[in-house]
Order: C-alpha cells, then structure tokens, then sequence
C-alpha cells in the first residue's frame, strides 16, 4: 500500500489521546501548536525511526496491510505526524477499516520525529517514548497495560539509560526507584499510598542494601485515621536508620 493522502477525520481522535498523555509528554506536545490536523503529500517528515526508538517494531511497514499516513497537525503546511495504518481481511476478502497501530510526532517542528506511541490490536495505548532534549536519543519510555499507565522509566542525566523508575498500579503511582550515581543499581527506593510519599530507603554505600529509611509518621496516622483506627500523629517526619545502619554505627 503507498501512503496516503487523503483528509481524514483519523487525526483528531488520536490528536484528542494525545492530550491525555503524561506530562513529560504534554509539554513536548504543546510546542505542536493547535490541533488542527489534516494530511499532506509533500515536505514529508522521514519514515519511522526505528534505528532511535528500541519499540519501533510495532511500526514495520514492511508487513502485508501496512499504509504509512502523513499530516500537519500544527498547521504549518509541513508533515509532522506520521502514522502506520494497519489493514486486516474480512471474511469476503476485502480490507477492513484500517487502526493505528504506530504514531510518530515531531513535536519541536525541527525535521525530526521525537514522539513515538504504539497502540495495541484493539486500539489500546501500548507504548510511549520521547526525546525530550531533542539529541536523538529518547529519554523517556511508558510502557502501558491495558491501556492504563503501568511505568515511567527515564533518563534524568541524558546519558543514554533509565536512571529512575517510576511503578504504578490501576494507573495510580506506587513506587519509585532512582540510580543517584549511574552505576546500573537502584540507590533509593520511595513508597507511595494515594499518591502521598509514605517512606523512602537510601542506600548511602552503593551496595545494593537500604542504610537508613525515612518514614512520613504524619502520613502514616493520616492514614489510620481515614481507616478508622486511632493514632496521635508525630510532630514531623522521622529519619529511622535500619539494621545495617545500626551496626555500622556500633562498629564506629
């Protein structure tokens, strides 16, 4: 199939899901300017990127009922929104209506794709990657489940891996784990209960074991209350240091 040109109302649905990304996402996207969208034969971004983003194969073109689709969605008469349009065969034979499974945007307007989403067989978000300080290395990934956010991994430093992580469940943040040093292991580990740090483990020595956790103890009698047990909350937070921290004191 060759790519295709036609005005379609396909755009602005997706353009609609964009807005509902997470926010490292949306500040990127705002540069896109208004959510006007209509295809375009010429001044083509390039075609999907896979050599950048590592979930790029979700968008083979090379694949039987695969149709690339080009737009402006910011109005500036250039393309920079291409999708992967995938096709499949009725029973009679003929193609069905065809679903986004690829969307790559350049969100700076710079030439260069640095917004990567893929979305599931039945249309549910799946994927999303970025390139945030447009080097051509992407430095955020969100990997989805169902449609609902599962987990954030980025690059903080921009030095080309994950340095902190951050965990959900039913869409809500549960855990965040950070590299403070760039050696590949986590060094801190943060707790969270309806969104409210809870408790945070520091590794102070890199080697791979909590030295002391600092426990929210306002939080925490917060919590009991609204389940209706009782507790006098603490006047502040608490910084209490765990087993190996107590025996490195004692050792000293």
């Amino acid at each position: 199939m060759t790519a295709s040109t036609t005005p379609s109302a396909r755009p602005h649905r997706f353009l609609a899901a964009l807005t509902l990304a997470s926010l490292p996402l949306m500040v990127a996207l705002a540069a896109c300017g208004g959510t006007k969208a209509s295809s375009v034969s010429k001044s083509k971004p390039a075609a999907i990127s896979s050599d950048k983003f590592k979930n790029a194969t979700r968008c083979d073109t090379s694949k039987p009922g695969r149709e690339l689709s080009y737009h402006d969605v910011s109005g500036h008469g250039k393309a920079d929104m291409v999708e992967v349009i995938a096709y499949s065969k009725g029973s009679s034979g003929t193609a069905t209506e065809g679903r986004v499974v690829c969307m790559e945007v350049d969100t700076n307007r710079d030439g260069v794709l640095d917004l990567l989403r893929t979305f599931a067989d039945n249309g549910a978000l799946e994927s999303e990657e970025a390139d945030r300080n447009f080097d051509g290395k992407s430095d955020i990934w969100i990997n989805y489940e169902k449609g609902v956010i599962a987990k954030q991994s980025f690059d903080s430093k921009f030095s080309g891996k994950a340095d902190e992580f951050h965990y959900y469940k039913d869409g809500k943040l549960k855990r965040i784990e950070r590299d403070r040093n760039a050696d590949g292991n986590v060094d801190v580990w943060e707790f969270y209960v309806t969104g409210r740090l809870e408790r945070m483990g520091v590794d102070l020595d890199f080697n791979g074991r909590v030295d002391i956790w600092y426990r929210d103890e306002i939080a925490r009698a917060e919590q009991k209350k609204l389940a209706g047990g009782s507790a006098a909350p603490a006047a502040s937070a608490s910084a209490a240091p765990s087993a190996s921290a107590k025996k490195k004191k004692e050792a000293m």
